[in-house]
């Protein structure tokens, strides 16, 4: 699963059956820090901490209480190692230049 950032900086949530792995790609290099301005803040290393609820919107099927339950579950699962917050809703992606 990955946030892809078109060129004109738009967001789409891409191959959100995916839940064993998550990444932003860019289809421009370095335009990812006006892209998710509002929905992540920047962590190291070029990651990001995004939104989970904001993950859920940009998926086409965010309206499926199956995907959602998925989707929770891949951040708890991934908590212990620094991928997410789930006290504060978020996850954490590295970005992929595309």
């Amino acid at each position: 699963m990955y946030i892809q950032i078109a060129a004109d900086g738009s967001l789409t949530l891409e191959d959100a059956d995916n839940m064993k792995a998550f990444s932003i790609k860019e289809a421009v290099t370095g335009q990812s820090v006006l892209a998710l301005v509002n929905i992540a803040l920047p962590a190291e290393d070029n990651h990001y901490w995004i939104d989970a609820n904001a993950v859920i919107q940009l998926s086409s099927q965010g309206g499926d209480p199956q995907w959602i339950k998925g989707f929770w579950g891949m951040l708890k699962m991934v908590e212990p190692y620094g991928y997410s917050d789930m006290e504060k809703g978020r996850v954490k992606a590295h970005v992929e230049s595309s």
